[in-house]
């Protein structure tokens, strides 16, 4: 019985968006519903390796365009797997997106980048910016049962059981809109006429376009020519399968773009074919930019898995470590058996051997960037360097390979300077490899730790990215030269003479620093004179095994406070013998050296980032002193 239904509160908004918008390339709903139909058939190709009933012999999977053009009519017709009647209810009425309201915000944003459509999987809609009325006529592989949805774009759709003449898949019919413009011509038209004027009827517009949008789908895309033939549209050649050098840039981006949903050009593509003991063609790409949904916890990655031109599965994640995620593409292999499952092919051997050889091959390539094209690489490494190193802590079988890609700034300019490219430089005595963690450039740039080691002319490493707080002392040793960060421990950096003139200062402000010791006893681990400073007053350094106030921030902003990283997270009050404010406290009273101490301890807190406890009663300190200042 036919029923009417009334769309999803964000499919109403999103047809109005498609059909009153400004798009300048409304042929993109071509691309759309042709990748639709050739998705229709992988998915029945794939079944047919588990049901032979699936695919019966000799029946030849394609799609199939049919004009009406007196009536302003075009099919798109396909044999894949089709859709049951609670398949079309659920997939053509409502979006199964848990961001609706920023998909949505997104494409209203591209109502200049209409290519941007596909990115959000409602490529199905945009017909209606064609089309005053769409019909979708599918039966589902396995059933006898046929379904008919249609709907005007108005909000509504009425769905219903009609029997379908030829069988299985799926025909969309779009009752194409009236170009207005060309029917009065007399009327003014805008920069878009070149657009609004095309005729998606016509054979030689329908076939620039599969040629233009579709042209690398394996299935046939035939269409009857004027002299009512069938002609094959699209080469069907793969292009992995190419040649790199029988490839154009052109093609390469155009490859991309449909496979990634991203408009803008790669920023390196990596095309190459594995042979040996294992046999692949892959076809990879690095994004210029960070997609839109990045930092999702449940984004897809990993390149689309083929076996013998037979389509297996979308982003295949066994291909690709997560920390690798951004790479697109796809991997052709003959090596693999057709009949594998999924929980199979998780544990074959030659695809982890693919992994790896995927995997080598874009660690070279970004090397090779980084030496030959250092301009290139830093542009990809601002996009992707945090996920690159993340690979540090999750897989350390691959730290000799990433270790060599990382990219830092530092003290010595504003350029990026490689681990390599510091040691080259790094003082002939220097015995470690020195860097100071924060939330920003400008924190660190200012930070009291950078003093001694500016005086001494020695190079740091700055690290504010979060995941640098677990990457840094991953990295262990490199080149014979230890990691050590700035806020922890002992820097050790003073020479002989140095050492013996705080042994002066210990012993001049020993009273001192009993009194400041135990007034800060439940505040600080420890207090002692400092090393690392020359002319701030004090600071706060962490135990060698404790971890740094940074990270403890980090660690609350995870919901993990001080319980989760276990025992005494106090830290050490480190103070400058050489500053004039010890000297003026050992004539004070001791009243007046607690306060005093108390006050020293919140401009620490204050150096490194950290709230102070009792900004109260820090006022009342501050307001004493200057009221008491001569």
């Amino acid at each position: 019985m036919k029923q009417t239904q009334t769309f999803q509160a964000e499919i109403k908004k999103l047809l109005d968006l498609m059909i009153h918008s400004l798009y300048s390339h409304k042929e993109i709903f071509l691309r759309e519903l042709i990748s639709n139909a050739s998705d229709a058939m992988d998915k029945r190709k794939f079944l047919s390796l588990t049901d032979e009933n699936a695919l019966p012999a000799g029946t030849e999977l394609n799609i199939e365009l049919e004009t009406l053009p007196d009536q302003k009519i075009l099919k798109i017709k396909d044999n894949g797997i089709g859709m049951t009647y609670e398949e079309a209810e659920k997939f053509l009425g409502t979006i199964a997106h848990s961001g609706t309201k920023e998909l949505l915000q997104h494409i209203q944003e591209a109502k200049e980048r209409p290519e941007l459509i596909g990115q959000f999987g409602v490529g199905f809609y945009s017909s209606f910016m064609v089309a005053k009325k769409v019909s979708v006529h599918t039966q589902k592989v396995g059933s006898t049962e046929a379904v008919l949805w249609e709907s005007e774009g108005d909000g509504t759709y009425t769905i219903d059981r009609i029997p379908k003449a030829d069988g299985i898949g799926t025909t969309i019919t779009l009752h194409l809109k009236t170009d207005e413009k060309n029917e009065n011509k007399n009327e003014s038209t805008d920069d878009h006429s070149e657009f609004d004027s095309q005729d998606f009827t016509a054979f030689w517009t329908l076939k620039s376009l599969i040629k233009k949008y579709s042209d690398f789908i394996r299935y046939p895309i035939k269409m009857k020519n004027d002299k009512s033939e069938f002609e094959i549209l699209n080469s069907q050649k793969a292009l992995w399968l190419k040649s790199p050098s029988e490839v154009k840039e052109e093609e390469y981006n155009e490859f991309y773009q449909q496979i990634s949903h991203d408009w803008q050009k790669p920023a390196k593509t990596i095309h190459f074919k594995a042979e040996g003991t294992m046999e692949f063609q892959a076809l990879l790409f690095i994004p210029s930019k960070q997609p839109w949904n990045y930092y999702s916890r449940d984004i897809e990655y990993g390149p689309n898995l083929y076996i013998k031109r037979v389509f297996i599965m979308n982003h295949c994640q066994d291909l690709m470590p997560r920390h690798l995620r951004f790479v697109k593409g796809i991997v052709d292999s003959s090596d693999l058996s057709l009949n594998v499952s999924r929980e199979m092919l998780q544990k074959d051997r030659k695809v982890t051997g693919i992994k790896k050889s995927l995997v080598n091959k874009v660690y070279n390539t970004l090397k090779d960037l980084m030496t030959q094209e250092r301009s290139q690489y830093e542009s990809i490494w601002n996009e992707f360097g945090s996920t690159i190193k993340e690979g540090l802590v999750d897989e350390m079988q691959a730290k000799e390979k990433i270790q060599d890609l990382l990219l830092f700034h530092s003290t010595n300019s504003d350029q990026l300077v490689s681990l390599k490219e510091y040691i080259e430089r790094k003082k002939e005595d220097q015995k470690s490899i020195y860097y100071l963690s924060g939330d920003s450039l400008d924190v660190v740039k200012k930070s009291p730790y950078l003093e001694k080691l500016k005086v001494k002319g020695i190079e740091v490493l700055f690290c504010v990215d979060p995941v640098d707080e677990w990457v840094m002392p991953s990295l262990g040793v490199y080149q014979e030269l230890n990691f050590v960060s700035l806020t922890k421990g002992d820097l050790d950096l003073d020479s002989e003479e140095e050492k013996k003139e705080v042994e002066t200062f210990e012993a001049k402000f020993k009273p001192l620093m009993d009194t400041i010791k135990k007034h800060l006893d439940t505040d600080v681990k420890d207090v002692r004179f400092s090393h690392r400073l020359t002319t701030s007053a004090a600071c706060l350094v962490s135990a060698e095994n404790d971890p740094t106030a940074h990270m403890q921030k980090l660690m609350e902003k995870m919901g993990q406070g001080a319980g989760a990283m276990g025992g005494n997270l106090k830290r050490i009050l480190e103070l400058n013998p050489k500053h004039p404010i010890y000297e003026k406290m050992t004539s004070s009273t001791e009243d007046i050296q607690k306060k005093w101490a108390e006050i020293i301890y919140y401009q620490a807190l204050l150096f490194e980032g950290s709230p102070i406890p009792n900004p109260q009663k820090f006022t009342e300190h501050i307001n004493e002193l200057m009221l008491n200042q001569k």
